[in-house]
């Protein structure tokens, strides 16, 4: 069975002449390549065990231990097969990145970039699961990218870092519907605009107010 995925990202997009740190064929470059790294696992599924029981007394000394001792050489087994492109498709899902698109102009950078992967399953692997190995790898691309994009492009030359929250906030109620929570405001505090904070005329200056609005504004408008 074949199973082909889209996948598509969102960066900054505009003119090549500004280009940002990451635009979204860089970003779709790095999923290809952790695609291509971290391939679904290897196993030996019922027929590929039944072929080898039958053709294993014909193979060499080497390959006739590692047959009849799969319990104790299975690894290093699996890893004979992996060495071949032919062998390696009979023990686990294959990955090939077949197409992949971006800007129609050599001069625009596009704003979203797609690639198209196409899966050839294994028995006993499913459409959800690589489904789900495809998300693992893309969220630690895009999630905090999403934010430092959109602050690349509002407010050029900012650093952007993991950073952790002292305080407790609210945020914590996303918990129920979200094991990845960024606790993060747009804003340039001084010193006494942090001072007010739970405390009396808790406030923001306007120019803040406007920062947080021009952010999630970007930030929604390029969500994914």
């Amino acid at each position: 069975r074949q199973r082909q995925m889209c996948i598509r990202d969102r960066g900054t997009g505009g003119h090549s002449s500004m280009p940002p740190e990451k635009g979204s064929l860089v970003l779709a470059a790095e999923i290809i390549e952790m695609l291509n790294q971290e391939r679904m696992p290897a196993f030996l599924t019922a027929p590929v065990i039944a072929f080898l029981d039958r053709i294993g007394g014909s193979m060499g000394v080497a390959q006739r231990t590692a047959i009849a001792n799969r319990w104790l050489l299975e690894s290093p087994l699996l890893r004979s097969f992996e060495s071949n492109p032919a062998t390696n498709a009979l023990v686990r899902t294959t990955t090939a990145i077949t197409m992949a698109r971006g800007s129609d102009a050599a001069n625009v950078l596009a704003s979203e970039a797609e690639v198209t992967v196409n899966f050839r399953l294994l028995p006993g692997n499913t459409t959800a699961q690589v489904k789900r190995h495809v998300e693992n790898i893309c969220k630690d691309v895009h999630a905090f990218e999403m934010i430092r994009t959109s602050l690349a492009g509002l407010y050029p030359g900012t650093i952007v870092t993991p950073y952790l929250t002292l305080g407790g906030t609210d945020a914590y109620k996303y918990e129920a519907v979200s094991p990845n929570v960024y606790r993060f405001m747009p804003v340039l505090l001084t010193e006494q605009e942090q001072g007010t904070i739970h405390n009396e005329n808790e406030s923001i200056s306007l120019e803040n107010y406007g920062r947080m609005i021009a952010y999630f504004r970007d930030l929604i408008r390029n969500y994914r």
